[in-house]
Order: C-alpha cells, then sequence, then structure tokens
C-alpha cells in the first residue's frame, strides 16, 4: 500500500525525478524511525543493536548524499546556502499528504508487527524484524535509478512508474519474504530433526 502512495505522486500528481527521489529517502527514514521503535521492543541484543547501527549509518547518510546529487540544487554550496529551501517546500507542499499517508501506513504496519511479536500482550506468533537492511538496498537501488530513468527514454513519467512497482516487488521479496511460511529459513533445530528421521 505505501508504494501505491509514490505510484499515485508520479502517474497522477506528475512528480519528477525530485519529489520522488525526497519520498524515497523520506521512507527511508520513516522505516528507520519504526525499526528504532522496534529495537526498544526487540530482545534480540548485541546483533540487532549492530545492525540497527549499521541501517542508521547507511540510510541517513545515503539519503543526505542522495539529496545532495539527485535534489533540485546544483552542488551541495548552494543547498547548504538556501538552507535546503527547495526540499523544504516540497515537504510542506506539493508532498505533505502522501508523505502523512505514508507515515501512517507504515504506523499501521508497525502497530501490526508489535501484535504480532506479543508486545501488548497475547501469543508471539513473529519476532521483530528490523526492515532496514532491506531498505538499504532498495533505496541505493530506487534512488541511483530514479534520474537514470527520467533523463532518458521517450516515455520517462512510465520509466519512473515502471520503478516504483519494480521497488514494491523488490520490498516485497527483500522485506516480506521472511513472513512467508514457506519461504522461512528452517532452524538449525528442525535441518537436524529433519536429517535424523
Amino acid at each position: 500500500m505505501t508504494n501505491l502512495v509514490t505510484l499515485n505522486g508520479v502517474t497522477r500528481l506528475g512528480w519528477n525525478a525530485v519529489p520522488l527521489v525526497l519520498m524515497f529517502i523520506l521512507e527511508g527514514v520513516t522505516v528507520l524511525f519504526m525499526d528504532f521503535i522496534k529495537h526498544l521492543f526487540d530482545r534480540g541484543g548485541k546483533d540487532t543493536r549492530n545492525v540497527f547501527v549499521i541501517e542508521c549509518g547507511f540510510i541517513l547518510l545515503y539519503g543526505f548524499f542522495a539529496l545532495i546529487a539527485f535534489g533540485p540544487y546544483d552542488s551541495l554550496q548552494s543547498s547548504v546556502d538556501d538552507g535546503f529551501r527547495l526540499q523544504r517546500e516540497l515537504i510542506s507542499g506539493e508532498l505533505r499528504l502522501s508523505l502523512a499517508a505514508l507515515v501512517f501506513m507504515h504506523l499501521v504496519r508497525l502497530v501490526q508487527d508489535l501484535a504480532e511479536a506479543g508486545v501488548f500482550g497475547g501469543k508471539v506468533r513473529r519476532k521483530l524484524q528490523l526492515e532496514g537492511g532491506g531498505w538499504m538496498l532498495l533505496l541505493f537501488f530506487a534512488v541511483m535509478l530514479t534520474p537514470l530513468i527520467a533523463k532518458s527514454g521517450p516515455n520517462p513519467a512510465g520509466g519512473l512508474a515502471a520503478l516504483v512497482i519494480l521497488k514494491a516487488l523488490g520490498e516485497v521479496f527483500s522485506v516480506w519474504a521472511v513472513r512467508i511460511p514457506g519461504l522461512r529459513p528452517k532452524s538449525t533445530a528442525k535441518k537436524n530433526e529433519e536429517r535424523s528421521s
């Protein structure tokens, strides 16, 4: 559902590469914030903390790089001199409702994840999983391909829409695959049990 927000922006609202890249970055930061909340409830210990630190570093640093490289400014100096005004205007204007919808959908997903992890009481159906790892790859490829598609080809808007669809498919396979029962990796105990029988 979150990908429908960006697809709507490209197909109906006429977004070019600049607002689309900005939305990808903002969604990455949103996922990072949701992972931070999951990390507070997670009992994974040091491993989870290390993964979260790597996610933070990549998403924030790469997001900042993408903001500069693929944003509306021609250089870092001009964006700093202007105080990133153009991005702030995009966020508070054209992207405001789309960003609110995107954040709301991620909040709904977070509540579902916390409920399934037994945070609110009840049976633990699934462990909390940080989603930023898959998002690091998605963010990298989506942001790198967006300006390329937008500047070449006979139909840049169609190319951007195709990119959003590919991102949605990538999210399904990289972020959600662990939730599909048949695709979950088997535990070592189960593998040993199957070998012995």
